[in-house]
């Protein structure tokens, strides 16, 4: 939990590492109370977690990322971590299996050459692509769904319950009582963010977690409401698929699913929500065969982002799109060593390719890659211009904290002067940790030994190159089943 890839999932440039900091927050963290945290009164300031942005779709839709903040996260991890605690942990996990609902996404250490991530996306594969395959044999119907907003709307309270029962909970003083660990990992989220009950920070393996946890007891109640029902269901943390002999079972269960999550503070998306009698055709997503299809080499390069471009306007933010983008990069690489490469107008697949970028943020660090390639194949004064226009084009797209990570990345080697206006890529300008607000921290020394602490491993950005490597992006394109 304290390596800097489980602290924060989403791919970030190699220079990133908050591994120093974290381990330094943690030996303060053993020897520094909980009672002693809250008693320095964290939830009476603003900017304790360092919040940044990504615009889902080049308009005003976006989606907060949020570091928590290192002392409250080791505090944290370090409660849950100690023997007793864990053990529960374990317990609970174990005895909210074996149900109805089926859960295919608790958190996986790689023990091999892939990494976390990878794991979790080939579990993923395997525990519900392959696994709804096989559920054909046995149901003829199935309904797919998800929850709206899923981290950002859980009740911090149904921590405690998770781990301990809601009745129990809500019975006697039992909310108050420090010595359970429920109650105490739900004070830690609330005091890092200003004392709110509702949401949890998205993206570190503790948030997993304590969500894997919540859904796992909440689908304890689903499991003994529909046990006497020939219904399965799979759960990959906030999805679900729900498998029955007709729409009549599917849409009891769906109703079922939706009035157990309203007790945690969630609910379903409607207009996620879809049903089929085809199993094989609803196991694998409909974009993914879509892209299959589409992975028919083009003329030209500007003819095969358009293509693209086109399958993302329809099916924005999909793994699918990943894997056109790492074919279509892999034939960027195949051009630039052919004569044909220079009749491409780079300035037009730079601004396509932007324009993808803007409408599916989460492919950002394959767009990147794709645009210093072409960067690098052009003079230092066309270089300068387009990037120019490249950040012309980024001012437009309103919260755009993850847009501006990965131009930084893309300047920094290739001399482009770029001033950046969130906190994370300033980081790299700068000497120390200055993401998180320590001023609530009363140990002045412990509040020095934060602060001085920098993000950024210097080395590692004097060693990054002009063209941005396979490896820096995305891991599991070495190896990816789907």
């Amino acid at each position: 939990m304290l390596k800097s890839a489980s602290y924060f999932d989403i791919t970030l440039p190699p220079y990133f590492n908050f591994g120093p900091i974290l381990n330094a927050a943690f030996e303060i963290a053993k020897h520094t109370g909980l009672k002693e945290i809250r008693n320095w009164k964290p939830q009476d300031c603003s900017g304790v977690n360092y919040t940044f942005l990504s615009n889902k779709d080049g308009k005003f839709s976006w989606r907060p990322f949020e570091l928590i903040n290192p002392l409250i996260y080791a505090k944290s991890v370090h409660l849950l971590t100690e023997p007793n605690a864990w053990k529960l942990t374990q317990n609970r996990l174990k005895s909210f299996s074996g149900g109805i609902v089926e859960c295919c996404s608790l958190p996986v250490v790689a023990t091999g050459v892939m990494s976390d991530i990878a794991e979790q996306i080939l579990m993923w594969w395997h525990k519900i692509e392959q696994r709804s395959l096989e559920l054909s044999f046995e149901y003829s119907h199935v309904a797919v769904t998800d929850v709206t907003n899923c981290y950002p709307s859980i009740y911090t309270h149904s921590i405690s319950w998770a781990f301990h029962d809601r009745p129990f909970i809500k019975s006697g003083n039992n909310r108050n009582k420090d010595n359970l660990i429920g109650n105490r990992l739900d004070r830690l989220i609330q005091i890092s963010r200003e004392g709110q009950t509702n949401g949890i920070p998205q993206a570190s393996i503790l948030s997993h977690v304590l969500a894997e946890l919540i859904m796992g007891y909440c689908d304890k109640g689903i499991n003994e409401r529909l046990k006497d029902s020939n219904i399965s269901i799979l759960r990959y943390r906030d999805d679900y698929r729900i498998f029955g002999m007709s729409d009549a079972d599917c849409n009891e269960a769906l109703k079922v699913v939706s009035e157990e999550l309203l007790i945690f503070g969630m609910r379903l998306g409607a207009a996620k929500t879809s049903e089929s009698s085809n199993l094989v055709s609803a196991a694998v997503k409909r974009e993914k065969v879509d892209a299959l299809g589409l992975q028919v080499a083009q003329k030209t390069l500007q003819k095969e982002l358009l293509v693209i471009h086109n399958f993302a306007l329809e099916n924005p933010n999909t793994g699918a799109l990943k894997v056109l983008l790492k074919t279509h990069i892999l034939e960027i690489e195949r051009q630039i060593k052919k004569d044909r490469y220079e009749f491409e107008n780079k300035k037009v697949l730079v601004a396509i390719l932007l324009d993808l970028a803007a409408i599916s943020p989460n492919v950002l660090p394959a767009i990147a890659r794709a645009v210093s390639l072409i960067l690098d194949k052009m003079q230092p004064e066309e270089r300068n211009e387009l990037f120019r226009l490249v950040l012309k084009k980024a001012e437009r797209i309103p919260n755009s904290g993850y847009f501006e990570i990965w131009l930084q990345r893309m300047a920094l080697p290739n001399g482009i002067a770029f001033q950046p206006t969130d906190a994370l890529c300033n980081s790299v300008l700068a000497d120390s940790a200055n993401l998180w607000n320590f001023d609530w921290i009363e140990d002045e020394k412990v509040k020095a030994t934060l602060s001085n602490f920098s993000v950024v491993d210097r080395s590692q950005v004097d060693e990054v190159t002009p063209v941005i490597k396979e490896e820096e992006i995305d891991d599991f394109w070495k190896d990816n089943p789907s």
